[in-house]
């Protein structure tokens, strides 16, 4: 399997201004070693080395995620001037309450990462997208992110939206198309936490609203015209969608204590921390299915989850039917 990177999501720290019913960043508070610079450079160098069986890959890209992590600024800057030096491709994932933090560094960064699961205030409030009642307005992030493009004018913009109880109604595509982001990933809430996942039927119309690529502006007109003929696996659509089934065991995690973690059960799985053993060893601790990983990014979940969609809703009950004709021609009185 031939794949260009390879992702690791380090969620570096539980600390985050908002409170997301649905979040599973949850470790109920592990001591963060990101706190320590020795440990970090640990961890990166166990990084390098990483290899997966029959996986070829040519780019190691390193996520930082959180909780929230821009919150500790200083700190955030160690661990990519570091991981820079180290030549890792960095990304980030934040809730965009405070982009402008990274300014000065997002030159370094290939890829920035949004939470957004709603434009509207009380959606956001109700969901926990709001900090002492705050919530980020759509000119906001649009400004947010503009400025972060005139910094680094190669910089991907992705916007992770999570379906839920409260905006599996609302129709985000034309205002994601007007941000003119480079990746939009649709995800399904997962169960987690004693808290149960969304019905197919929420799921479901979500996409129904959502899922129109043809809507996505891209880089240049002639991906523009081949997004209408696109392949499962072009790479030219912006739009991803992952089911539930599609997130599970299919992400490289790191815990803010430093343990390779995986989801799809009740409860996390754990490899031994990366400060104590290899990658190698810790991969052979957690379940991680490769050809689930390379799916994800080659958009064959995409294509299922729109055939799904279009199958829950009886939009293909009549293809490839036929029917006899029973028009009056020919007939005798």
């Amino acid at each position: 399997m031939n794949i260009k990177t390879i992702v690791i999501n380090w969620h570096i720290t539980e600390s985050c201004n908002y409170k997301c019913k649905y979040c599973f960043a949850k470790w109920n508070r592990v001591k963060e070693i990101w706190t320590n610079p020795d440990n970090v450079r640990k961890i990166l160098e166990n990084l390098k080395s990483i290899r997966l069986e029959d996986c070829l890959f040519t780019q190691k890209r390193l996520n930082i995620v959180g909780g929230e992590p821009i919150l500790q600024q200083e700190r955030l800057w160690q661990v990519i001037k570091m991981a820079h030096e180290m030549d890792f491709e960095i990304s980030i994932i934040t809730n965009g309450s405070h982009l402008e933090y990274i300014r000065p560094f997002v030159h370094l960064i290939s890829q920035v990462g949004v939470s957004i699961d709603s434009f509207d205030h009380k959606t956001n409030v109700r969901i926990g997208r709001e900090c002492n009642g705050k919530t980020i307005s759509f000119q906001q992030l649009k400004e947010k992110l503009e400025e972060l493009r005139t910094l680094n004018p190669g910089l991907n913009i992705k916007i992770n939206t999570v379906v839920n109880e409260y905006n599996f109604n609302e129709i985000l595509v034309d205002r994601m198309a007007e941000l003119k982001i480079d990746k939009w990933k649709i995800l399904r809430q997962l169960p987690f936490d004693g808290k149960e996942g969304i019905s197919d039927f929420k799921f479901n119309t979500f996409l129904f609203n959502n899922l129109k690529e043809e809507k996505m502006p891209k880089k240049d007109p002639l991906s523009n015209f081949l997004a209408a003929f696109s392949a499962p696996q072009k790479p030219n659509n912006v739009i991803f969608v992952e089911d539930n089934d599609v997130m599970t065991e299919s992400y490289l995690m790191i815990a803010p204590d430093g343990r390779l973690f995986q989801n799809g059960h009740k409860e996390y799985e754990y490899s031994r921390p990366l400060t104590e053993i290899s990658i190698d060893e810790a991969l052979e601790e957690i379940n991680f299915d490769q050809e689930k990983f390379n799916n994800r990014y080659e958009n064959y979940a995409t294509e299922e989850a729109k055939y799904r969609m279009e199958e829950f809703f009886l939009m293909n009950e009549y293809e490839d039917v036929s029917f006899d004709c029973c028009c009056p021609f020919g007939d005798k009185d």
